[in-house]
């Protein structure tokens, strides 16, 4: 009886695992998220947007979770990812299941959208 308790959680978290991981467009793609948010309200390669992005990370994700300008610490580095601008804003908005915080009762859609535009012009750099 003690191994069927301790089977279902553990096959709950694995299915939840599996599908997060092998939906098939893959785990850092938009379609792993749900609705799309809609269009940015602006050109996120708009360098004011980046810059209001990054005073945005650096008040509410650096530090216990992500890294200094994007790199690994407890949350996976965002330098050198290949990530899609509507994942990125459905992570901050909605969270992870695996311990990411939700924004989106703490910041306006367009903060989002900054963070998003910061975070993206962090994937396209390459670590040194």
């Amino acid at each position: 009886m003690r191994s069927v308790t301790l089977l279902a959680p553990t096959l709950a978290v694995a299915l939840a695992v599996a599908a997060w991981v092998g939906s098939p467009a893959g785990p850092m793609s938009a379609a792993a998220q749900g609705p799309s948010p809609g269009a940015p309200p602006f050109d996120l390669a708009d360098h004011h947007a980046i810059d209001e992005g990054a005073r945005l990370f650096r008040a509410s994700c650096t530090g216990y979770c992500h890294g200094k300008d994007g790199g690994a610490s407890r949350a996976p580095k965002l330098r050198g990812q290949k990530l899609e601008g509507n994942y990125v804003y459905a992570r901050i908005a909605k969270g992870s299941p695996n311990g990411m915080p939700a924004f989106e009762s703490a910041l306006s859609r367009d903060d989002i959208w900054k963070l998003v535009a910061y975070v993206l012009s962090l994937a396209r750099a390459e670590d040194q």
